[in-house]
C-alpha cells in the first residue's frame, strides 16, 4: 500500500463561478436580502446581497446525483433547517436523495433515500416538490419523480410513504392559510419537456431512461397534513400553484401545455385564465402572487432559441387576480444592465432577446416593493420596477456553466486557459483570480480543447462548438483580440485535444472524435494552425465513431446529462506530445487502446498491452494520457474504475501507479504531471464521482512521482465533479475545474 496521508489542502474559488440551469429560487423567511437558488448540475447557491453575488452551498455531499436539485425548502419556523431533494436516472435506474442541513446550508446529510429525483430532468424547471408545513415545524411532505409521495413528522429525520400512486410529481404546497392542506400535483407524459433532445430513437421516455406514467397530470389534496388523500382533478399537468391570500378556495395553477388555470373551489374544478397572455404551443411552468397586492400576478412562458416572434422577455402580470394579463414590457438593450457579453451573440444578436430564455420561475421580494428576480438558463436577474428593467450582476457566482478542460501556459506562472460549454475560452494570468475572454465565432456557443503556445504567447488555438452538431478550430494571434476559423470540421466531429509538438514550435496536433467517415482522427498543422492535414493514424478496423463506445462514455458514464451527447464529458486530455523529443505523440481511445507516433503522426505503434480496458467492466475505460516532463520514456495512463497507470519504458509495458488496493476504485477525470523538487514528476489526480462506479469525489498529490500520496480535503466542496486540473510552469499553482461547480486555484503545498 502506498503511503498516503489526508491534508487539509486549502482551495479557493476562481472567479470563474459554477451555474447551469438556476431552476428555482427561494427567499429568507426572515432576512431581505438573503436568497437561495437551486440549479440541475451545480447544487444550491446563496446570495447574502440581495441576488447580486452568490456562492455554493454543497458541503458534505458525497454522491455524484446529490449536485442535480430537484427541489428546496428553508423552514418557515427555523430557516436555518434546509431540505434539498436531488437525483439523477443512470442504466434506467433512477437514484434520489433528501438531504437535510440545520447550520443554514453549510453541511449536509441524507435523511431519505426513497425517492428518486431527476434534477437535471425534464421537470427541473417546475414547482418544488418538498414543502414545510407552516403551522407544523415536524411535519415535512416530498414528492419524487419516482418512489412516490413521502411524508416526515419529526422534522425530516424519518420518512413514512404516503398512499398515493409513485407519480412523477411536480409541486408539492401546503396551503398557506388552512392549516393541514397538503396539495400535491402530477406531470403526465405529455408535460416533458424535451425540445433539444434527439427522440427518433425509441420516443421521449426511451431517451430518459424514464417509463410510461400517463397521458393525465393529476391534483391530490389532503386535509390531515398527508395522513389521507383525495384526487380533486385530472387531465392536465401541475406544474406550480399559487394560492389567493384574500379568498382561501381560489387557487391558481401553472400548468404547462394548459396554461394557466384558475379554481374557485379549492382545486375541484378548473377553467382557463389567461386572457392576454400567448395563445398556441407555449409551455407554462410558474406562476406567483405578489405579496404586497394580492390582486397582482406574474408569469412567464418558456422561451427557447428556436421559438420565433415571442417578446425577448415575455414577463406579464396581471392585475385583476388573473382574470386579464398584459405584457409587463417589449424590452431592449437599454432596459438590461450587468449582462455579460458573451449573451450579446445570441438570439439574433440581442441581449435582451438571450435574457429571457428558458425562465424558470419568477420570484416576487417579500420585503421590497417592486423587486422582481427572474431565475433561468443564465442565471438569477433582478428588477427594482416590476419588470421593467433588468439587471444581473454579470451573474457572480453562477454564471459559467460545464466547464471541460484547463490548460497550462508554458512560460508564464499562473497563466491558464478553461474551455467550457456555451462560452468562448477564458483566460487567466493570475492563478484564476481574474479571466478575460478569447474570442467566439458566430454560429459558436461553447468551447472545447485549447493550447497555448510555448514559443508565442499571444498565440492560441482552441476548438469551438455550435447548434447543429457543427465544430471548428478557432485561432488567436494577437493575444485575443481577434480570432479566425481555421479548419471547419464536418458535422458531427469534436475537437477532443490540442497540442503543441514538444520540440517544434509552431507545429500543432489535434485529436477529432465523431463519425470517422466524416474525419474523425489526428491532424496536424506545421504552420502555427493556418492550415491542417490529416496524418496517418486510423482506429482498428470496425470503428465506426470516436469513441468507439460513444453512446456509453459520453451519454452515460462521463456526462452530466444521462441523454445528451457531449455534454460535459470532458476534454484536452487523450493527446499529448513530449515535451523532450520533437514528433513523439500519444494517443488514447476510450476503450480500443493507445497509440505512439515518433514521426510527428506519419506512422503509430500500439502500445495498449496490459492495460485494463474494460477489464473489470464497461465503465473502465482510458481517460487520460500524458508524458512526464522530467523523465525520457515515462508515459501516464489514467482509467475510470482503474486509477493510474504508468510505463518507464515508452510504453511497451505498464503497471498500477494508484491507487495500489486490490479493490479500491479511482476515477482518474483530470492529471496534472509537473515539475517538483529535484526533478521529481508532481502529479495531481481527480477522481470525480461516477454514478456507475460508485465512486465520491477526491482530488490526491504526489510529489515524488507517485511513491507517496496526500488526499486533499475537499470536504466543504461537496460531490464536484472534476473534470480538468493543470499546474502552472513553475509547478507551484494549480487551477481545477468541474462540471458545474466553478475553478478552484490553490498554492501547491500550502495547508492550513
Amino acid at each position: 500500500m502506498h503511503n498516503r496521508m489526508k491534508t487539509k489542502h486549502s482551495w479557493s474559488p476562481a472567479l470563474l463561478g459554477g451555474g447551469g440551469y438556476i431552476t428555482g429560487l427561494i427567499q429568507h423567511p426572515g432576512q431581505p436580502g438573503i436568497l437561495y437558488a437551486r440549479c440541475d448540475v451545480a447544487g444550491v447557491f446563496r446570495s447574502s446581497d440581495g441576488g447580486e453575488s452568490w456562492e455554493t452551498l454543497n458541503g458534505g455531499l458525497t454522491q455524484a446525483y446529490h449536485h442535480q436539485v430537484q427541489s428546496f425548502a428553508v423552514s418557515p419556523h427555523d430557516p436555518e433547517i434546509m431540505f434539498r431533494c436531488s437525483g439523477e436516472v443512470r442504466g434506467r435506474t433512477f437514484y434520489g436523495s433528501v438531504h437535510k442541513s440545520a447550520d443554514g446550508g453549510q453541511s449536509w446529510r441524507e435523511v431519505c433515500g426513497s425517492m428518486g429525483f431527476y434534477g437535471n430532468g425534464p421537470t427541473r424547471m417546475y414547482g418544488e416538490v418538498i414543502a414545510v408545513d407552516p403551522y407544523d415545524p415536524g411535519t415535512v411532505a416530498a414528492g419524487g419523480y419516482t418512489g412516490g409521495l413521502w411524508i416526515s413528522r419529526d422534522s425530516g429525520e424519518t420518512w413514512n410513504q404516503a398512499a398515493l400512486p409513485a407519480e412523477r410529481f411536480g409541486c408539492v404546497a401546503f396551503h398557506p392559510a388552512q392549516p393541514g392542506v397538503l396539495y400535491a400535483g402530477t406531470i403526465s407524459d405529455e408535460g416533458l419537456n424535451m425540445d433539444y433532445a434527439d427522440v427518433a430513437e425509441g420516443g421521449v421516455l426511451g431517451l430518459l431512461q424514464d417509463q410510461p406514467r400517463g397521458k393525465r397530470g393529476r391534483l391530490y389534496a389532503s386535509l390531515d397534513h398527508g395522513e389521507s388523500w383525495q384526487l380533486l382533478h385530472e387531465g392536465p399537468s401541475f406544474a406550480e400553484l399559487s394560492f389567493d391570500s384574500v379568498s382561501p378556495q381560489r387557487l391558481l395553477a401553472a400548468c404547462i401545455w394548459d396554461g394557466i388555470r384558475v379554481s374557485c373551489d379549492g382545486g375541484q374544478t378548473w377553467e382557463a385564465a389567461g386572457e392576454g397572455l400567448l395563445q398556441g404551443g407555449q409551455r407554462y411552468g410558474t406562476i406567483v402572487q405578489d405579496p404586497h397586492d394580492h390582486k397582482s400576478l406574474y408569469t412567464a412562458p418558456d422561451l427557447r432559441p428556436h421559438m420565433k416572434g415571442m417578446p425577448p422577455i415575455p414577463l406579464y402580470v396581471s392585475k385583476d387576480s388573473g382574470v386579464h394579463w398584459r405584457l409587463v414590457h417589449c424590452h431592449k438593450d437599454e432596459d438590461l444592465s450587468g449582462f455579460p457579453a458573451y449573451m450579446d451573440g445570441f438570439g439574433e444578436g440581442s441581449r435582451a432577446a438571450a435574457a429571457g430564455w428558458a425562465i424558470s420561475q419568477i420570484t416576487v421580494d417579500r420585503f421590497v416593493k417592486g423587486r422582481l428576480y427572474l431565475c433561468n438558463w443564465y442565471g438569477v436577474s433582478i428588477s427594482e420596477d416590476g419588470g421593467r428593467s433588468w439587471r444581473a450582476g454579470q451573474f457572480r457566482g453562477l454564471e459559467t456553466t460545464c466547464m471541460e478542460a484547463v490548460t497550462a501556459g508554458k512560460q508564464q506562472p499562473g497563466k491558464f486557459c478553461v474551455t467550457m460549454a456555451d462560452h468562448s475560452p477564458k483566460v487567466t494570468e493570475d492563478g484564476g483570480r481574474t479571466f478575460r475572454s478569447l474570442p467566439g465565432l458566430p454560429g459558436y456557443s461553447g468551447s472545447t480543447a485549447a493550447v497555448m503556445s510555448k514559443a508565442d504567447s499571444r498565440h492560441y488555438l482552441y476548438g469551438l462548438t455550435g447548434h447543429g452538431g457543427k465544430a471548428c478550430i478557432a485561432c488567436s494571434k494577437d493575444g485575443g483580440a481577434t480570432a479566425a476559423e481555421v479548419l471547419a470540421l464536418e458535422p458531427g466531429l469534436f475537437v477532443q485535444a490540442l497540442r503543441e509538438d514538444g520540440g517544434q514550435p509552431g507545429t500543432f496536433y489535434a485529436f477529432v472524435d465523431g463519425p470517422v467517415s466524416a474525419g474523425a482522427g489526428v491532424y496536424r498543422s506545421r504552420n502555427g494552425g493556418s492550415t491542417w492535414e490529416q496524418t496517418a493514424f486510423r482506429p482498428p478496423a470496425g470503428i465506426r465513431t470516436l469513441p468507439h463506445q460513444k453512446n456509453w462514455i459520453e451519454a452515460e458514464l462521463l456526462s452530466v446529462v444521462v441523454y445528451q451527447v457531449k455534454n460535459a464529458c470532458g476534454t484536452n486530455q487523450l493527446l499529448d506530445t513530449d515535451p523532450q523529443r520533437p514528433g513523439h505523440l500519444l494517443l488514447g481511445e476510450w476503450t480500443e487502446g493507445l497509440w505512439r507516433s515518433q514521426d510527428g503522426g506519419d506512422s503509430w505503434d500500439p502500445l495498449g498491452d496490459g492495460l485494463p480496458f474494460q477489464q473489470h467492466g464497461l465503465a473502465s475505460v482510458l481517460n487520460v494520457v500524458a508524458y512526464s516532463p522530467n523523465h525520457s520514456g515515462t508515459l501516464y495512463a489514467g482509467f475510470i474504475t482503474e486509477g493510474l497507470w504508468r510505463s518507464e519504458n515508452d510504453g511497451l509495458s505498464w503497471h498500477k501507479l494508484y491507487p495500489s488496493g486490490p479493490t479500491e476504485v479511482f476515477n482518474v477525470s483530470a492529471l496534472s504531471v509537473g515539475t517538483w523538487e529535484q526533478g521529481r514528476d508532481l502529479l495531481v489526480l481527480a477522481s470525480e464521482p461516477l454514478i456507475c462506479t460508485g465512486t465520491e469525489s477526491r482530488v490526491v498529490c504526489s510529489r515524488d512521482g507517485g511513491a507517496s500520496w496526500e488526499e486533499w480535503d475537499q470536504a466543504a466542496l461537496g460531490a464536484v465533479r472534476w473534470k480538468g486540473i493543470a499546474v502552472d510552469c513553475e509547478g507551484k499553482q494549480a487551477l481545477a475545474v468541474t462540471c458545474g461547480n466553478g475553478a478552484f486555484h490553490t498554492i501547491i503545498g500550502q495547508e492550513l
